[in-house]
């Protein structure tokens, strides 16, 4: 049976607060996000709508007409999307179906399987903003600017891409013996490479049952805006440290033309 738990006693961001009578708090039972802590899950789901309402306002998008939650999970923030943008047309996806039938039937949402070929990705239109949310956490440096690249080309003229990545607060947390990002022995050569050209990753053990492709990845602010730099149709949104549940680094990108 699906999770419903009450609100009542949830605090989130004021920006968040006008959207919480409407918000359906159904989970789904095998929700890979969800790990039991109530408050967590959706204190989570309200802190990526902050990021993502802040970064749009930035960019100067009143009205989207069109978003995309790349990485939906089980809607963990879809589920914000839907009542912060009623009127808007919302997509989400992912790679496990059973996931994305729940998004639809329960958010209202237009879903479609995505993939981990990134050359294969080929989503049904344009979106004015595309949320992607611990993704690129988990991506080889070839992987992550392929993807986005991809992301952004998906975008019309003055559309935003806004995205999470696991910058120094990470580093710091691991450092300090706070929390196992699950990599085991391969973390000292991902932190060297980190600290030599920005950017470190490693694949989670084989008994994680995940295959190669799919780790942990550590990227410095520094790595995203020589490769932002690199377009001059990009333009910087925002970029702010630990703006997602106090943890994820979230940085905004805008399809622009400084001419």
């Amino acid at each position: 049976m699906p999770i419903e738990p009450a609100l009542d006693d949830l605090v989130v961001p004021e920006i968040v607060q006008p959207y919480m009578a409407s918000l359906n708090a159904e989970i789904h039972p095998d929700d890979g996000m969800f790990y039991g802590d109530r408050r967590h899950y959706f204190s989570t789901g309200a802190s990526a709508l902050a990021c993502i309402l802040h970064a749009v306002g930035l960019a100067g998008i009143a009205r989207p007409k069109s978003v995309l939650d790349f990485g939906c999970g089980a809607g963990r923030v879809t589920r914000w999307l839907r009542v912060a943008f009623p009127h808007t047309s919302i997509h989400a996806c992912d790679v496990r179906e059973v996931d994305l039938a729940f998004v639809k039937r329960s958010f209202a949402v237009t879903t479609w399987i995505s993939g981990t070929d990134v050359a294969n990705l080929k989503p049904p239109g344009s979106y004015d903003v595309i949320w992607v949310g611990s993704v690129f956490t988990h991506l080889s440096v070839q992987t992550s600017a392929r993807l986005f690249h991809e992301l952004m080309g998906w975008l019309p003229p003055d559309g935003v891409l806004i995205f999470s990545v696991h910058g120094r607060y990470v580093l710091r947390r691991a450092d300090s013996g706070a929390y196992n990002y699950g990599v085991g022995d391969r973390w000292k050569k991902l932190v060297t490479d980190y600290s030599e050209s920005g950017y470190g990753y490693a694949d989670y053990p084989k008994e994680v049952g995940l295959g190669p492709g799919y780790g942990l990845s550590l990227s410095k602010s520094a790595w995203w805006i020589d490769l932002i730099e690199s377009d001059s149709n990009m333009r910087l949104v925002c970029l702010t440290e630990r703006s997602w549940d106090r943890h994820h680094d979230v940085i905004a990108v805008q399809k622009t033309n400084w001419d």
